[in-house]
Protein backbone atom coordinates (compact mmCIF):
# COMPACT_ATOMS: atom_id res chain seq x y z
CA UNK A 1 0.00 0.00 0.00
CA UNK A 2 1.34 3.39 -0.97
CA UNK A 3 1.99 5.76 1.93
CA UNK A 4 0.56 9.25 1.55
CA UNK A 5 2.03 12.02 3.63
CA UNK A 6 -0.92 14.00 5.10
CA UNK A 7 1.14 17.16 4.65
CA UNK A 8 1.05 16.61 0.90
CA UNK A 9 -2.74 16.47 0.70
CA UNK A 10 -4.32 19.48 -0.97
CA UNK A 11 -7.51 20.74 0.55
CA UNK A 12 -10.14 22.48 -1.52
CA UNK A 13 -9.25 26.17 -1.02
CA UNK A 14 -12.86 27.13 -1.62
CA UNK A 15 -14.50 24.32 0.34
CA UNK A 16 -16.36 24.43 3.70
CA UNK A 17 -14.38 26.38 6.26
CA UNK A 18 -12.65 28.52 3.67
CA UNK A 19 -13.01 32.28 3.39
CA UNK A 20 -14.54 31.85 -0.06
CA UNK A 21 -17.15 29.38 1.17
CA UNK A 22 -18.05 31.65 4.09
CA UNK A 23 -18.43 34.66 1.80
CA UNK A 24 -20.79 32.70 -0.49
CA UNK A 25 -22.94 31.24 2.28
CA UNK A 26 -23.21 34.56 4.11
CA UNK A 27 -24.32 36.42 0.96
CA UNK A 28 -27.18 34.39 -0.52
CA UNK A 29 -28.73 35.55 -3.79
CA UNK A 30 -32.24 36.91 -4.20
CA UNK A 31 -34.72 34.08 -4.34
CA UNK A 32 -35.43 33.53 -8.06
CA UNK A 33 -39.11 32.88 -7.38
CA UNK A 34 -39.59 36.36 -5.95
CA UNK A 35 -38.71 38.17 -9.19
CA UNK A 36 -41.94 37.36 -11.07
CA UNK A 37 -39.89 36.12 -14.00
CA UNK A 38 -39.16 32.79 -15.63
CA UNK A 39 -37.32 30.44 -13.30
CA UNK A 40 -33.66 29.72 -14.11
CA UNK A 41 -32.99 26.38 -15.80
CA UNK A 42 -30.09 25.79 -13.40
CA UNK A 43 -29.39 26.76 -9.83
CA UNK A 44 -26.13 26.47 -7.90
CA UNK A 45 -26.01 25.60 -4.19
CA UNK A 46 -23.49 27.11 -1.74
CA UNK A 47 -21.39 23.92 -2.00
CA UNK A 48 -21.27 24.50 -5.79
CA UNK A 49 -23.44 21.52 -6.69
CA UNK A 50 -25.67 22.33 -9.65
CA UNK A 51 -29.42 21.78 -9.78
CA UNK A 52 -31.58 21.44 -12.88
CA UNK A 53 -35.16 22.69 -13.01
CA UNK A 54 -37.97 20.20 -13.51
CA UNK A 55 -39.70 21.38 -16.74
CA UNK A 56 -43.07 23.08 -16.55
CA UNK A 57 -45.65 23.82 -19.27
CA UNK A 58 -45.63 27.46 -20.37
CA UNK A 59 -48.87 28.19 -18.52
CA UNK A 60 -47.10 27.31 -15.26
CA UNK A 61 -44.50 30.05 -15.42
CA UNK A 62 -44.19 32.68 -12.65
CA UNK A 63 -45.22 35.58 -14.93
CA UNK A 64 -48.60 33.81 -15.25
CA UNK A 65 -49.20 33.31 -11.53
CA UNK A 66 -52.29 34.67 -9.77
CA UNK A 67 -50.72 35.53 -6.41
CA UNK A 68 -47.15 36.12 -5.24
CA UNK A 69 -45.33 32.82 -4.68
CA UNK A 70 -44.55 31.13 -1.39
CA UNK A 71 -40.81 30.61 -1.18
CA UNK A 72 -38.68 28.20 0.82
CA UNK A 73 -35.09 28.78 1.89
CA UNK A 74 -32.66 27.62 4.57
CA UNK A 75 -30.16 29.98 6.12
CA UNK A 76 -31.18 32.59 3.58
CA UNK A 77 -30.21 30.33 0.66
CA UNK A 78 -33.11 29.51 -1.73
CA UNK A 79 -34.32 25.92 -1.73
CA UNK A 80 -34.76 23.05 0.72
CA UNK A 81 -34.15 19.35 0.11
CA UNK A 82 -37.28 17.21 0.14
CA UNK A 83 -35.67 14.46 2.19
CA UNK A 84 -34.57 16.92 4.89
CA UNK A 85 -38.09 18.30 5.18
CA UNK A 86 -39.62 14.82 5.45
CA UNK A 87 -37.08 13.61 8.01
CA UNK A 88 -37.60 16.85 9.95
CA UNK A 89 -33.86 17.45 9.98
CA UNK A 90 -34.16 21.05 8.84
CA UNK A 91 -36.38 24.05 9.46
CA UNK A 92 -37.09 26.41 6.60
CA UNK A 93 -36.56 30.12 7.13
CA UNK A 94 -39.49 31.88 8.84
CA UNK A 95 -41.07 28.48 9.64
CA UNK A 96 -43.93 29.89 11.69
CA UNK A 97 -45.07 32.45 9.13
CA UNK A 98 -48.59 31.79 7.86
CA UNK A 99 -48.39 32.67 4.14
CA UNK A 100 -51.93 31.46 3.34
CA UNK A 101 -53.74 33.08 6.28
CA UNK A 102 -54.70 36.27 4.43
CA UNK A 103 -56.59 34.32 1.75
CA UNK A 104 -59.32 33.19 4.15
CA UNK A 105 -59.47 29.68 2.68
CA UNK A 106 -60.26 26.45 4.52
CA UNK A 107 -58.33 24.30 2.03
CA UNK A 108 -56.39 24.47 -1.21
CA UNK A 109 -54.86 22.17 -3.83
CA UNK A 110 -51.25 21.21 -4.55
CA UNK A 111 -50.64 19.87 -8.07
CA UNK A 112 -47.23 18.39 -8.86
CA UNK A 113 -47.55 18.58 -12.67
CA UNK A 114 -44.57 16.24 -13.01
CA UNK A 115 -43.37 16.04 -16.65
CA UNK A 116 -44.23 12.82 -18.49
CA UNK A 117 -47.05 11.80 -16.15
CA UNK A 118 -50.48 12.85 -17.36
CA UNK A 119 -53.14 13.70 -14.82
CA UNK A 120 -56.15 11.54 -15.57
CA UNK A 121 -58.66 13.12 -13.20
CA UNK A 122 -58.74 15.82 -10.57
CA UNK A 123 -58.47 12.97 -8.05
CA UNK A 124 -55.14 11.91 -9.56
CA UNK A 125 -52.45 11.33 -6.89
CA UNK A 126 -50.45 14.20 -8.41
CA UNK A 127 -53.08 16.38 -6.74
CA UNK A 128 -53.46 16.79 -3.01
CA UNK A 129 -56.02 18.87 -1.16
CA UNK A 130 -54.50 20.31 1.99
CA UNK A 131 -56.10 22.06 4.92
CA UNK A 132 -55.21 25.73 5.17
CA UNK A 133 -56.51 25.80 8.73
CA UNK A 134 -54.93 23.38 11.21
CA UNK A 135 -57.55 23.41 13.93
CA UNK A 136 -58.07 27.10 14.64
CA UNK A 137 -54.67 28.12 13.31
CA UNK A 138 -53.57 28.66 9.71
CA UNK A 139 -50.93 26.30 8.35
CA UNK A 140 -47.42 27.71 8.67
CA UNK A 141 -44.54 27.71 6.19
CA UNK A 142 -42.85 24.64 7.69
CA UNK A 143 -46.10 22.65 7.65
CA UNK A 144 -46.70 23.75 4.08
CA UNK A 145 -43.24 22.51 3.04
CA UNK A 146 -44.03 19.16 4.68
CA UNK A 147 -47.34 18.93 2.80
CA UNK A 148 -45.74 19.68 -0.59
CA UNK A 149 -42.81 17.32 -0.05
CA UNK A 150 -45.14 14.65 1.31
CA UNK A 151 -47.29 14.91 -1.81
CA UNK A 152 -44.23 14.25 -3.98
CA UNK A 153 -43.11 11.35 -1.80
CA UNK A 154 -46.56 9.74 -1.87
CA UNK A 155 -46.88 10.19 -5.62
CA UNK A 156 -43.44 8.68 -6.23
CA UNK A 157 -44.59 5.44 -4.57
CA UNK A 158 -47.26 4.93 -7.23
CA UNK A 159 -45.48 6.58 -10.17
CA UNK A 160 -42.37 4.40 -9.91
CA UNK A 161 -44.38 1.49 -11.32
CA UNK A 162 -45.29 3.43 -14.47
CA UNK A 163 -43.22 4.64 -17.39
CA UNK A 164 -43.37 8.32 -18.29
CA UNK A 165 -44.50 9.42 -21.73
CA UNK A 166 -42.02 9.05 -24.57
CA UNK A 167 -39.45 11.82 -24.55
CA UNK A 168 -39.68 12.36 -20.78
CA UNK A 169 -37.49 9.46 -19.67
CA UNK A 170 -35.01 11.83 -18.04
CA UNK A 171 -37.68 12.83 -15.52
CA UNK A 172 -38.83 9.29 -14.69
CA UNK A 173 -39.74 8.70 -11.06
CA UNK A 174 -38.36 5.32 -10.03
CA UNK A 175 -35.64 3.55 -8.06
CA UNK A 176 -33.13 3.87 -10.90
CA UNK A 177 -33.72 7.52 -11.70
CA UNK A 178 -35.32 10.36 -9.73
CA UNK A 179 -36.20 9.70 -6.10
CA UNK A 180 -37.55 12.19 -3.53
CA UNK A 181 -34.07 12.40 -1.98
CA UNK A 182 -32.80 13.90 -5.25
CA UNK A 183 -35.29 16.76 -5.27
CA UNK A 184 -35.04 20.33 -3.96
CA UNK A 185 -38.13 22.51 -3.42
CA UNK A 186 -37.72 26.22 -4.14
CA UNK A 187 -41.28 27.56 -4.09
CA UNK A 188 -44.94 27.05 -4.94
CA UNK A 189 -46.94 29.23 -7.35
CA UNK A 190 -50.68 29.68 -7.68
CA UNK A 191 -52.20 29.29 -11.16
CA UNK A 192 -55.97 29.73 -11.37
CA UNK A 193 -57.03 27.06 -8.86
CA UNK A 194 -53.93 25.19 -7.75
CA UNK A 195 -50.44 25.59 -6.31
CA UNK A 196 -47.69 24.18 -8.53
CA UNK A 197 -44.24 23.58 -6.95
CA UNK A 198 -40.94 24.58 -8.48
CA UNK A 199 -38.72 21.53 -8.08
CA UNK A 200 -35.06 21.10 -9.01
CA UNK A 201 -32.91 17.95 -9.07
CA UNK A 202 -29.17 17.44 -8.75
CA UNK A 203 -27.45 17.53 -12.11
Amino acid sequence: MTYINPNNLMLDPSGPGSTYHYSVVSNPPIHPSSMHADMPERWVLPDRRCLVRIPRPLQFSPPQETFPPITFSVGGWPGVRVKEVLTKSVMVDCPYDTPLAHLGWRSTVISLEWPGYVRRTFQDPQNARIEVMSGDRPVNRQQLAIEVCGTLSNYWVSARHHRPSSGFERWALNDNNIQPADVVLLSIHYYRNQWVPEFYIFE
